[in-house]
């Protein structure tokens, strides 16, 4: 039962003690995959191909895919959003805070979620599918809130920069909390569903939401405003 009907395949059993979906199972089947082509040297399996199956190796299959298309997808989205902004903002100093506030509220929302379902709720981790889906779910939402706000700002930039960020935000703000407000409700619709993977990425997307909406776009985008002044425009501010 442990050979292929022509004697060229041979099959061995590893049995983990770990929860097959657990992330210390992900990580064993590198190490089993490593310790296999270790100990079969210098034997008549010397020549031979070890491929790992089973649920767990599928999940670590499908976590390798997730990370590189993740980071292939970070890159792209990141360069395509800043070049969009460029040409909206007319400012090269604007898209590079706008974007860093953008990654700052992601890695803080992950952040959040990990203590509420590993430190609080006890599970061995966020699953693979959370990182991808929820950087591009929270990236495009919070980039339309920057855009509603910085391109209102723009329309009073030859005015005086606080008071032209202080009535942007008057005119804006009310918008964007209502569009948070309901996204928030959104999302919050899927946490019932049962499914960790779904329940994970929506607290990520619904923790970054009302983080960016209440924090980052009130306080930290002004600051950055106030601080750069008529540099916000470089290179295509005109004296």
């Amino acid at each position: 039962m442990y050979l292929s009907d022509n004697n060229t395949i041979a099959k061995s059993g590893v049995i983990l003690e770990y929860n097959p979906y657990s992330t210390e199972a992900l990580k064993m089947v590198d190490y089993i995959q490593e310790k296999v082509d270790e100990v079969k040297q210098d034997t008549i399996f010397e020549n031979s191909e070890a491929i790992l199956g089973g649920i767990s190796s599928t999940n670590n299959d499908l976590q390798n895919v997730s990370d590189e298309d993740y980071s292939r997808t970070v890159l792209y989205m990141i360069a395509g959003i800043f070049i969009i902004l460029v040409i909206l903002l007319r400012s090269i100093i604007m898209p590079i805070y706008l974007i860093g506030s953008l990654v700052l509220t992601y890695f803080t929302s992950m952040a959040f979620s990990e203590i509420i379902f590993v430190n609080i709720m006890g599970n061995d981790g966020l699953t693979w599918a959370v990182p991808f889906f929820a950087f591009v779910m929270l990236t495009a939402l919070g980039i339309d809130y920057s855009i509603f706000l910085m391109d209102r700002f723009n329309e009073y930039r030859d005015e005086n920069i606080k008071e032209a960020m202080i009535t942007a935000m008057k005119k804006m703000g009310t918008v964007i909390i209502s569009a948070a407000v309901i996204l928030g409700g959104t999302f919050g619709a899927m946490l019932p569903s049962g499914v960790l993977s779904i329940l994970q990425i929506a607290t990520v997307v619904l923790v970054g939401l009302f983080l960016y909406a209440f924090i980052m776009l009130p306080l930290f985008i002004p600051v950055m405003v106030k601080l750069f002044g008529k540099a916000n425009w470089w290179p295509f501010h005109k004296n």
